[in-house]
């Protein structure tokens, strides 16, 4: 059967067209020519104020996906402009009267929010807020985020839609390929008749269930996790709890993502919650709409306001848990059965009189430590959890060494004079990679210090992502800046037949080499080191094109020159196998600057070292990645409010 033949119906188009104009009464039903294409669209209250592009979803039409709000509104302020998409209900003939099938490039989602930018042209509006739901959630953030369009968006409403699909949506896909065989009579009886009979409709099923599987397989199931990053515009996200189409997750992780952005769940809400609770909807988006911007922003009499006596002392408190860890407090308390007396820590530490009596009440204080008064009225002292799997020596978890050494031993002296480094830049420090040239000891105790720390952070990197292990399972990684290798050995012990090359300054890799020399044979001889500066891209000669399967840049982003991050991702683009995976691990600010607080303190303290260096948020990170042709950026929380990861692929070929 032809094309031509298979998109005829029984029902000629002019007579659907009045058909539709009977059921929506005040929506006027007009053909829009843009981009090459006869949209059919249904307009209601065309000359409102704030006009609304609404995008329906998946094979769906004005009519099948907005007919309540055509039929009710969402105010008299609000005008609604529902589209058919390109080549499906009505728009299916181009500009000059050939008909046609919708087909699926690699790009519909961005076709579909271009098409959705140039009706509104067409019909005159300069401004207007987009609504999408399900897959025209996802054409409506392409839209709000393309730098081409987005000046026009005014606000931003979506529902049921997802930024990436996994394996576990095309087995939902797949499960309901068979029009015939998987869909209800009511919605196949509604379909077919949107889209000129069931044929059609298979064909263009098949078609759509086929471009899913292609995201996923070719593009690692990227929908808009770029896109995410570059919205501006005030957003609202909605979400049926009972949703069993788009999990909340997905909702989540839009809403995590979206600069300025609200989340609002419908407890009773499923997939077509804008159906089901119409009335609620309406209330919602109304009120949404209605908001100005400014108000967003006037400050709430009951927020927190700061405590500035906490800001100003802090100080005071982290010098007493760095001096507490030099003497050995934690571990002369842990060293005693049962709770410790003061003579106990008295005589481990080697201190005597008040000032060991002042610590002590300090860091009491700050429940570092637990003292209570037994019957007798002696102190005894214990360790809280925390304090004792943390601070003492003998515990898996300990990091004193990071915190004394490099914390305080280095970071808290550079911060003496953090406003002039402020004030003058480069004058004032000279980066990294000058640091550790000139102080060879500082290079050797700065790495010491960073490895208890990067063990426990790298076996939470695996945890987090446990699909290294099955991806790659003979992974080869590079492990730019890798300092004193943990990433590399914990991924070696985690990953029977992985390999790795810890890449960093000649001065770090000679401790390097010290401390894998430490591991078992299993693990060291799968360790390897190159000894170059990782931010000229010209120094990368000795990494050989596409020999690795994942190159992981860990605390580097943020220590390096900002005009440095293009050259070094571009080297790490090259040095990955197709379907390689890039992973950025650093103290990342969310997309809005603000918070969380740690990674903001750790950002201002690099810039004592690396002044000219990038405060780095996801959005800012994940355009320069796409810039140099990684595709699927997904940013994934590592250490709960400081660090973020975020994974980026190399297409496969």
């Amino acid at each position: 059967m032809s094309t031509l033949s298979m998109l005829t119906s029984t029902t000629s188009s002019l007579t659907r067209r009045r058909l539709i104009q009977r059921r929506y009464l005040s929506a006027v039903s007009r053909e829009v020519n843009a981009r090459n294409c006869r949209f059919h669209v249904l307009h209601k209250n065309p000359d409102a104020p704030h006009q609304i592009l609404c995008l329906p979803g998946s094979l769906g039409t004005a009519s099948t996906d907005f007919s309540v709000q055509l039929s009710n509104g969402i105010g008299e302020k609000f005008g609604l402009v529902a589209i058919d998409p390109r080549g499906l209900g009505q728009s299916n003939m181009t500009t000059d009267g050939k008909q046609f099938v919708r087909e699926y490039p690699s790009d519909f989602y961005l076709q579909d929010a271009l098409d959705g930018a140039g009706i509104m042209k067409a019909l005159g509006y300069n401004e207007y807020s987009v609504m999408g739901w399900s897959d025209g959630a996802n054409a409506a953030m392409h839209l709000a985020a393309n730098k081409e369009v987005k000046d026009a968006v005014k606000k931003l409403v979506v529902f049921g839609g997802n930024s990436y699909v996994t394996e576990e949506d095309i087995e939902a896909y797949e499960a309901v390929r068979d029009v015939s065989k998987s869909w209800s009579e009511r919605m196949r009886k509604d379909k077919s008749a949107a889209h000129g009979g069931l044929e059609t409709l298979q064909i263009l099923n098949d078609r759509y269930t086929d471009a899913m599987r292609k995201i996923l397989y070719d593009y690692n199931g990227d929908v808009c996790l770029t896109e995410l990053h570059n919205i501006t515009c005030p957003t609202l996200i909605l979400h049926g709890a009972l949703d069993v189409i788009c999990h909340e997750y997905h909702a989540q992780y839009i809403a995590k993502h979206i600069t300025n952005s609200k989340l609002e769940v419908l407890k009773g809400g499923k997939h077509n919650l804008h159906m089901k609770y119409a009335d609620q909807f309406r209330t919602i988006v109304g009120d949404f709409l209605t908001d100005s911007q400014e108000n967003n922003y006037q400050e709430d009499d009951d927020e927190p306001q700061p405590d500035i006596d906490h800001i100003a002392y802090g100080f005071m408190g982290s010098k007493s848990l760095f001096a507490a860890l030099r003497v050995g407090i934690f571990d002369a308390i842990d060293s005693v059965d049962g709770s410790a007396t003061f003579n106990d820590i008295e005589t481990a530490c080697d201190i005597s009189g008040e000032r060991l009596k002042t610590l002590l009440s300090a860091c009491v204080a700050l429940k570092l430590i637990r003292r209570r008064i037994d019957e007798n009225g002696t102190d005894l002292f214990h360790l809280p959890k925390a304090s004792s799997k943390q601070l003492v020596r003998t515990s898996r978890q300990y990091w004193g060494d990071y915190l004394s050494m490099q914390v305080d031993g280095q970071f808290y002296n550079r911060l003496a004079d953090i406003d002039n480094t402020i004030k003058h830049g480069t004058e004032a420090s000279h980066g990294y990679e000058s640091w550790f040239d000139s102080d060879p000891e500082a290079a050797k105790n700065y790495t010491k210090a960073q490895h208890n720390g990067s063990l426990a952070t790298a076996y939470a990197l695996h945890k987090r992502l446990p699909e290294l292990a099955s991806d790659f399972p003979s992974m080869r990684m590079l492990d730019v800046g890798g300092g004193s290798g943990a990433f590399s050995i914990v991924t070696s012990r985690v990953i029977q037949d992985a390999t790795a090359v810890v890449l960093d300054l000649p001065n770090v890799i000679e401790t390097t080499k010290s401390i894998i020399s430490e591991e078992e044979e299993s693990v060291r001889s799968r360790v390897s080191t190159l000894a170059l500066s990782a931010t000229d891209p010209g120094s990368w000669e000795n990494v050989q094109d596409e020999s690795f399967d994942v190159v992981l840049l860990s605390y580097v982003s943020g220590s390096i020159p900002s005009e440095a991050l293009a050259g070094l991702y571009s080297n790490t683009f090259r040095a990955l196998k197709p379907g390689g995976k890039a992973i950025i691990h650093d103290f990342f600010l969310s997309n809005d600057g603000r918070g969380p607080p740690n990674a903001a303190l750790w950002a201002l303290a690099h810039i004592s070292v690396n002044p000219t260096g990038m405060g780095l948020i996801p959005k800012r990170v994940i355009n320069i990645l796409s810039e140099q042709g990684f595709i699927a950026p997904r940013v994934h929380e590592l250490i709960p409010g400081m660090t973020k990861v975020i994974v980026a692929k190399k297409k496969n070929v």
